[in-house]
């Protein structure tokens, strides 16, 4: 599990850094893009080695976790989905994890593990198009 917050279900933390600082003298303090429980990342141990992320974290519980802020909506299938307040954005280059790849097209995750296109700001209510 990913995300800034220090709290033990976090496996990962995470931090913003600002750009232009050269050494921590210049740290500056700013509102994290990163939500507290940002995502978790389950890979298969066996084959086919398949790895998923879901956004949003789990409790101590193993209960979903989202910000009061966060999109929520119910899928034709009954099932709650969502998006964390700051997205959990991925993307996949084109030509692969090579030298000579180029920039792809950024996606966003859902709490399902669905992919949909970027909504018109990081932080706002309407999800963008499934993809």
């Amino acid at each position: 599990q990913v995300g800034r917050s220090t709290e033990s279900p976090i496996d990962f933390v995470v931090t913003d850094t600002i750009s232009g600082s050269q050494n921590n003298d210049e740290t500056q303090i700013t509102q994290s893009t990163i939500s507290r429980f940002a995502c978790r990342i389950v890979c298969d141990r066996s084959p086919p080695y398949t790895a998923r992320i879901f956004a949003a974290g789990f409790d101590s519980s193993k209960n979903i976790f989202l910000g009061e802020k966060a999109a929520k909506w119910k899928n034709p299938d009954g099932h709650m989905d969502g998006l964390t307040t700051n997205g959990v954005l991925v993307m996949h280059p084109k030509g692969g994890f090579t030298e000579e790849s180029k920039p792809g097209v950024w996606r966003e995750i859902s709490v399902c593990g669905e992919v949909y296109t970027l909504r018109e700001t990081r932080s706002a209510q309407q999800r963008g198009k499934l993809v």
